[in-house]
C-alpha cells in the first residue's frame, strides 16, 4: 500500500509597521510593508492602520505599530 505525502505550502504572512515619521505635506504616519521598499505615508495613524487592513485583504497579515520614539508598543494579527 502506498502512502499519500501530504505536501504543505507555507503562507508567509504579510507583515506591515506603522512607524511615526517626518514627511513632507504634514504626514507624519509611515507604513511599510516588511521585506519590502513599499513606504505609503499618511496624516494620521488611524488611516495608516486603515490602509493595512485594506491593503492586507483576506490575506494573512501582521500589524506593528511603532510609538513616537520608534518602539513597538502594540502588535496583532489582521485575519
Amino acid at each position: 500500500m502506498a502512502t499519500a505525502t501530504l505536501e504543505k505550502t507555507a503562507v508567509r504572512r504579510h507583515v506591515y509597521h506603522v512607524l511615526p515619521c517626518e514627511g513632507t505635506d504634514g504626514k507624519k504616519w509611515d507604513l511599510h510593508k516588511f521585506r519590502t521598499s513599499k513606504h505609503e505615508y499618511f496624516h494620521t495613524q488611524k488611516e495608516a492602520v486603515a490602509a493595512a487592513h485594506e491593503e492586507a485583504g483576506t490575506h494573512p497579515a501582521h500589524l506593528v505599530m511603532h510609538a513616537l520614539d520608534g518602539h513597538p508598543y502594540r502588535e496583532y494579527d489582521l485575519n
